[in-house]
């Protein structure tokens, strides 16, 4: 495990039993082939954890969008692309705000851009709420759609109901529970927080690492 993943274990650990009941989250955006859905992945944050000043100081953030901004994206042939990263900057003087997009804020260039910096899971709900959590995107639907993307890349498409998504996704976290990468997870979450019992251990693994283990 790296120093940056090391850090940012500790520090989400710290904030754990502050976020136990955090507001359902605003999720991205994503168009797939002419329609646009919510996305409860973020494949910008990998991009911004470098990058503190990013999000300029007046951006308006809430309980139920941490993140400060939505990203909207679109799935073109086998491409992810980035279209826009709107957020909402607040106007003391006025005590008003309005939408802006940072797009070219991190990509000079300007967009779509192909987000060739992105390995992991898009997932899609793209059937009725079932069962709605108050927390992340913790909610379930009745169904999905995951890419999983490789280097900005679709390697595979997948469509599946409630039912066969969670039993997809636990046989992904099995397995990923057989790696190092689980164990020294694992380990390095006892060290930092000794009142966590195992299972609340294997859980905020679970959760935390769902994008890259869906992703393999």
């Amino acid at each position: 495990m790296n120093l940056a993943m090391r850090m940012l274990l500790a520090g989400l650990l710290l904030v754990l039993a502050a976020t136990a009941g955090a507001t359902a989250q605003v999720p991205d955006r994503i168009l797939v082939e002419g329609r646009e859905y919510a996305l409860n992945t973020n494949p910008l944050e990998s991009q911004l954890r470098d990058r503190r000043g990013f999000l300029p100081e007046n951006v308006s953030r809430s309980t139920a969008n941490w993140r400060g901004y939505v990203a909207h994206w679109a799935i073109d042939g086998d491409r992810l692309l980035l279209r826009k990263v709107e957020v909402r900057l607040y106007d003391a003087e006025n005590e008003s705000s309005s939408s802006v997009d940072l797009l070219t804020r991190l990509f000079p260039e300007g967009g779509p851009v192909a987000a060739t910096w992105y390995s992991g899971a898009l997932v899609i709900p793209d059937g009725r709420l079932v069962n709605y959590v108050h927390m992340g995107y913790g909610s379930t639907y009745a169904h999905y759609r995951v890419y999983r993307i490789a280097q900005g890349r679709v390697v595979e498409a997948l469509s599946m109901d409630a039912e066969q998504f969670h039993a997809w996704r636990e046989r992904k976290f099995q397995a990923f529970r057989q790696t190092a990468q689980y164990r020294e997870a694992v380990a390095h979450i006892r060290k930092e927080s000794r009142d966590m019992s195992a299972d609340d251990i294997d859980g905020f693994v679970r959760g935390f690492y769902a994008e890259q283990y869906m992703g393999q």
